[in-house]
């Protein structure tokens, strides 16, 4: 087998401590850019900030920040559970065209499995 095709072996030992270390919930300030995207940062965790050009892509790359900021590594994504935004606030954000106010807004953000 090629070194390029050898995937990386999951250790349960190491998945239940990655998944240990996942707060259950992320308080995320997500402010509006002066580019029409957004910046975000997770007051939870000290220095974790990202940016995204909408809503969605916002939340998905704070999944990102949060892994690279615990360390977990590659293999381990597909194991874990990610933060998703509440359901009322998605429906919101799609009828306003995944905008948000003009000011900061801190939303909440759930690990689901």
């Amino acid at each position: 087998m090629s070194i390029f095709t050898k995937r990386k072996e999951i250790i349960p030992e190491v998945l239940w401590a990655i998944r240990g270390k996942l707060p259950e919930r992320l308080e995320v300030e997500v402010t509006p850019s002066e580019d029409g995207g957004y910046s975000a940062s997770v007051k939870n965790l000290a220095g974790c900030f990202t940016q995204g050009k909408n809503f969605n892509e916002v939340y998905q790359m704070v999944n990102s920040a949060v892994y690279d900021y615990l360390e977990i590594p590659e293999q381990y994504f597909p194991y874990i559970q990610s933060y998703t935004p509440p359901k009322d606030l998605i429906e919101q954000m799609q009828k306003m065209g995944e905008r948000l106010a003009s000011s900061p807004q801190t939303v909440q953000l759930v690990l689901q499995g």
